[in-house]
């Protein structure tokens, strides 16, 4: 009998013991992820340890009573502390993972296709042995160095240089190569103007490039210093780092010290310079040639320096909306969208769906992408308010969860933690301010296709310096 009561009660030491340690443990493993990741003032976070220790020790002595209902409730007590640690912990590991993923927009990938004529007999790309290729020589950066390198390491081939795409399909259907190099955004671009000679193309090998961006303007204390993000929007299923043309361009202007906000918002066809060439472009085409091309062709254009940019994906808007809980808008004009989703006159209720549909309209508005370019900027005004509130803890983890693979950026993940930490510190009440760039519809030849006059809109030169001046404003 005495060695059974014995053995109980070495069990209950034990017992005790183990519940300490982890709770214990827990602690550690909690106040080092907060050291790490120095998020919270040190004051609150020193204040939180000293608390922390003492309930610890209140804990233990609980857990090692003499009386029984003390015991229990210590042990429960303890239970109840170490989930709501878990729980915690769960958020700042999210946070600390998120970021980490979203920071590793310092490189662009370029997927390269080589491509044949279908009623060639020409299946791979050893047929194409002692053959010349057609290549694309406006290509700016070197990754059609590095694509040529690659083949010629699987075969012996010449090259023969063009001005565009449209020269390319000339030059393989007048049969002067027998296959052209062309990226992948190059082939969206010829299927929208020449559906036909893209269907008699058919691919049989590809390469991916990963180029750095470079020279981007020196990175800045966010929290003191002025500072401008370069919105860059894709409607793509693929890679986000990916050159793609870039459907939404806006420059996000923030003065941290008068807690002002500008919205600079940029026509996708605006009819401007590219690659320091003599032709213009549609902004939009800017993105084929890697995100930093489209940087300095705003920067060129608005006179600004563009310290970070966040390559987006907006296809991901459905979710993001969804999980806000929807969001609030007034609408300007009573519209269809082509995909028929109607939207009233006056203040709306949209959700995930229906958010898509409305920021990408643009055929069934009055003033076509200016309307767009407006819808866009209020949707973006209303998410930036609805995601600094502090109802959004509710759906934290599924908000990253979902913004994961959606948008890169650049900018390293310290500063974002430093940004954070001065919001927890002393909340801003931020005051978002918009402009928008205005133009006149044309159809001009362009950089990207130079032998076929595509819609673009010719500048309004009085809004590019209204837009400047907003800026430089904001800025001093």
């Amino acid at each position: 009998m005495n060695e059974t009561r014995e053995t109980a009660k070495k069990k209950k030491r034990k017992f005790k013991k183990i519940i300490t340690l982890i709770l214990l443990i827990t602690l550690l493993i909690f106040f080092s992820t907060i050291f790490y990741i120095n998020i919270i003032p040190i004051f609150y976070t020193v204040l939180l340890l000293i608390l922390c220790l003492f309930l610890t020790f209140g804990i233990a002595l609980l857990n090692f009573s003499k009386k029984r209902i003390l015991r229990l409730a210590g042990y429960l007590i303890s239970v109840l502390f170490i989930a709501i640690i878990i729980f915690i912990e769960i958020y700042l590991f999210n946070t600390l993972g998120f970021l980490f993923n979203v920071t590793d927009g310092d490189y662009t990938l370029k997927t390269y296709n080589v491509l044949v004529l279908k009623d060639r007999n020409t299946n791979e790309l050893a047929d194409l042995d002692n053959k010349k290729i057609g290549i694309n020589e406006t290509v700016t950066d070197n990754s059609l160095e590095k694509v040529q390198k690659k083949l010629n390491k699987k075969i012996d081939v010449q090259y023969k240089g063009c001005d565009d795409s449209q020269a390319l399909v000339k030059a393989i259907i007048s049969e002067e190569v027998s296959a052209i190099i062309l990226e992948s955004s190059e082939m969206n671009l010829l299927k929208e103007q020449d559906k036909d000679k893209y269907e008699s193309l058919d691919c049989i090998y590809q390469i991916e490039i990963k180029n750095d961006i470079t020279d981007l303007k020196a990175a800045v204390n966010i929290n003191k210093e002025p500072f401008s993000i370069y919105i860059s929007g894709i409607d793509t299923y693929g890679k986000i780092n990916s050159s793609s043309r870039s459907d939404v361009n806006m420059v996000v202007t923030v003065n941290p010290k008068e807690e002002k906000i500008l919205i600079t918002w940029l026509p996708r066809d605006y009819y401007i310079s590219i690659n320091n060439s003599s032709y213009k472009d549609k902004l939009t085409h800017a993105g084929i040639y890697g995100v930093d091309s489209s940087i300095y062709a705003v920067e060129n254009l608005l006179d600004l320096d563009i310290n970070y940019y966040v390559k987006v994906n907006f296809t991901s808007i459905i979710e993001i909306v969804d999980l806000l809980g929807g969001i609030t808008i007034y609408n300007e004009e009573e519209f269809t969208s082509v995909d028929g989703v109607y939207f009233e006159k006056g203040n709306i209720n949209l959700n995930g769906y229906e958010t898509l549909h409305y920021v990408r309209e643009r055929k069934n508005l009055s003033g076509g992408d200016l309307s767009r370019g407006a819808n866009q900027i209020k949707v973006l005004k209303t998410l930036i308010n609805k995601a600094m509130s502090p109802s959004i803890i509710k759906t934290y983890n599924k908000l990253l969860n979902s913004l994961n693979g959606a948008f890169v950026t650049n900018m390293n993940h310290t500063t974002m933690l430093g940004f954070i930490r001065k919001e927890i510190q002393s909340p801003r009440n931020w005051q978002i301010d918009s402009t928008m760039l205005q133009g006149t519809n044309s159809y001009e030849y362009t950089y990207t296709y130079k032998n076929h006059a595509l819609y673009v809109m010719v500048p309004n030169e009085d809004s590019i310096i209204e837009a400047k001046n907003k800026i430089n404003e904001l800025k001093n």
